[in-house]
C-alpha cells in the first residue's frame, strides 16, 4: 500500500511539473508574440519605441526560454528530438532582436523591417518544424 502510494504521488508529481513546464513555455510563446506584434506595429506606424520594446520582450523571453534548458521536456514526444533546432532558433531570434533594436535606433527602417522579417521567419521556421505544419 505504501509503495502504490508512493509510485501515486511520484507519477503525480511528475504530471504537475510537466504541467507547469507546459504553462511557462506558452506564456512565453505568448509573450514572444505579443513583442513581434509591438515589432510591427513599430514598423507600419513608424514607432522605434515601439518596435524597440518589442524585440525587447522577445528577447527576455527567448532568454528564459534558453535558461530554463526545458524543451525537449515540454516538445510534444513526436517531435522531442527537435529540441537542438529550438537551441539554435532562439539563439537566432535573440541575434535577429538585436539587429531590429540597433536598426531602429539608428533609424535604418529597411534593415529594422529586413531584420524583423527574418525573425519573423525563424519563428515560424521553428513552430513549423516542432509542429510538423
Amino acid at each position: 500500500m505504501v509503495l502504490k502510494t508512493i509510485t501515486l504521488s511520484a507519477i503525480l508529481s511528475l504530471s504537475l511539473l510537466a504541467n507547469n513546464i507546459h504553462k511557462e513555455r506558452v506564456s512565453d510563446m505568448k509573450g514572444m508574440a505579443d513583442g513581434m506584434a509591438l515589432i510591427l506595429n513599430g514598423l507600419l506606424y513608424d514607432y522605434s519605441d515601439t518596435a524597440i520594446e518589442g524585440a525587447s520582450i522577445i528577447k527576455k523571453h527567448a532568454k528564459k526560454i534558453k535558461d530554463k534548458k526545458d524543451l525537449k521536456k515540454y516538445l510534444p514526444k513526436d517531435t522531442a528530438y527537435a529540441y537542438k533546432f529550438g537551441e539554435k532558433s532562439l539563439k537566432r531570434i535573440t541575434e535577429y532582436s538585436d539587429e531590429v533594436i540597433e536598426a531602429f535606433k539608428h533609424k535604418d527602417y529597411s534593415a529594422a523591417q529586413e531584420s524583423a522579417n527574418l525573425l519573423l521567419r525563424q519563428c515560424n521556421s521553428c513552430h513549423s518544424r516542432v509542429r510538423g505544419w
